[in-house]
């Protein structure tokens, strides 16, 4: 079957939907001679994972926190190091961004959920004037926060940006290394402890993790390991950091200090994903074993659960956010699969299925939406999945409750990140109360 006069439409919304004759990417199996169960069974007999003989517990995947809402054709994210899949990030609906390149510019892109507004965040294609530079500034990481946009590239360059900032204001762009293994694997932002203001973080494969400080463009803490660094995220009060790279041990350090005071042997290969939730108890990491790994940070002795991923090795990782209504993990593969892990118990999930290189994944802060960039060349795009189940009471459908013989007894088990009585005064909370029990209860599709 020749696929490149096939055309598909700028975007394909959940009514447009017709099973194997039109599914979410808008492939018509039909057409194809097949149906889309049996290209997916066939799909993962020639993707076999590989081979572990570390216990794993693979989850059902028996539950439903998100609809598919939206795909966006016409924009693509490029992967420029197929281990490094951190190439979108969001801080509303309404901004999102992601990587791009072409023959003859390299640019951060800036749109919305609708995928019709499109503007230049980052024109990085002469950003920086380097001999080491002679290829082009190629992204390897992306990260957007309330504050600042920042991008990695393969020759160790950095560029930032201030999203306050006045419209085509260049970068500011500069080096994190000099070093010819200097590809920036991973970036992320925190809230200094001292001054409130936003710091990067950046995982370099010259073993390094360095912290710049956004507001003045200095880096603060240059910290050495002893392999390459792929990912890392600080706790949520700051002082602590879970780093993980190209070694099986993930390491917890002082955040300020750099130093290592426990080292975790859970993986048989090297890790490249992990996440700390907004309670600052549970993080987990993901390793090219197809393991994904929870930890509780009250106990490091043994890790809460070992989960085995679906198809691929996990490449990036998150949690829901903290408001977002029930807490979940969110675990992308490499291909195909994202899956959304019950956070609460960590022993069920949902699997969101699809084709294609998955180029990073982001949550919006209120939890509402889950961004995927679908790489594939012929059927990727930006995919949005909507939060459901918001309208749903704590644990009024099924295993939340635990019956006695004479009693029916709701188990104690945390539904968000913090109490509920906590949650209006949380600095990170996006909505009000009010707007947090009217989600889910579609008000937008009432006709006066």
């Amino acid at each position: 079957m020749i696929l490149r006069g096939w055309d598909r439409p700028d975007s394909i919304t959940r009514d447009d939907l017709q099973g194997d004759r039109f599914d979410m990417q808008g492939i018509n199996w039909e057409k194809l001679d097949t149906t889309r169960a049996k290209a997916r069974v066939a799909r993962l007999r020639l993707c076999s994972k590989k081979t572990n003989t570390q216990r794993a517990t693979t989850l059902p995947n028996s539950e439903n926190y998100f609809r598919f809402g939206k795909m966006n054709t016409t924009h693509r994210a490029l992967i420029s190091h197929f281990q490094l899949r951190n190439l979108i990030s969001c801080t509303s609906r309404n901004d999102i961004y992601y990587a791009s390149k072409t023959s003859t510019a390299t640019k951060v892109i800036h749109t919305d959920a609708s995928g019709r507004s499109v503007s230049c965040a980052m024109d990085l294609t002469s950003a920086c004037g380097d001999s080491l530079n002679s290829f082009g500034f190629s992204i390897t990481a992306l990260t957007a926060s309330e504050d600042v946009l920042i991008a990695g590239g393969f020759n160790g360059e950095y560029a930032l940006t201030h999203l306050s900032s006045t419209f085509n204001t260049p970068p500011t762009a500069g080096f994190v290394t000099h070093e010819h293994n200097g590809i920036q694997n991973h970036i992320h932002t925190f809230s200094s402890r001292s001054s409130g203001k936003p710091q990067g973080v950046f995982c370099s494969n010259d073993r390094r993790l360095r912290v710049l400080d956004c507001d003045t463009n200095q880096f603060t803490y240059d910290f050495a390991y002893e392999q390459a660094i792929n990912c890392s995220a600080t706790s949520p009060d700051g002082r602590m950091r879970v780093i993980v790279g190209d070694f099986n041990e993930t390491l917890i350090t002082n955040a300020e200090a750099g130093v290592t005071f426990e080292r975790l042997r859970t993986h048989t290969d090297h890790v490249f994903a992990c996440a700390w939730a907004d309670d600052g108890i549970h993080l987990a990491t993901g390793a090219q074993d197809s393991r994904i790994v929870i930890w509780d940070a009250r106990r490091w002795d043994h890790p809460l659960i070992t989960i085995e991923s679906e198809m691929a090795c996990p490449r990036s990782l998150c949690f829901s956010p903290v408001g977002g209504g029930k807490r979940v993990l969110f675990a992308a593969e490499a291909q195909d699969f994202v899956n959304v892990i019950d956070a609460v118990t960590f022993d069920k999930r949902q699997v969101l299925d699809f084709y294609g290189e998955i180029g990073g994944m982001t949550v919006t802060p209120d939890g509402s939406s889950l961004f995927v960039a679908n790489c594939d060349s012929k059927f990727g795009g930006i995919m949005e999945f909507e939060r459901v189940g918001y309208g749903e009471q704590h644990g009024l459908t099924g295993d939340m409750w635990r019956h006695h013989p004479n009693v029916r007894v709701r188990r104690d088990e945390p539904w968000e990140w913090v109490p509920e009585h906590e949650l209006d005064d949380h600095p990170l909370v996006i909505l009000p109360a009010k707007a947090r029990r009217r989600r889910g209860l579609g008000l937008g599709d009432f006709v006066i």
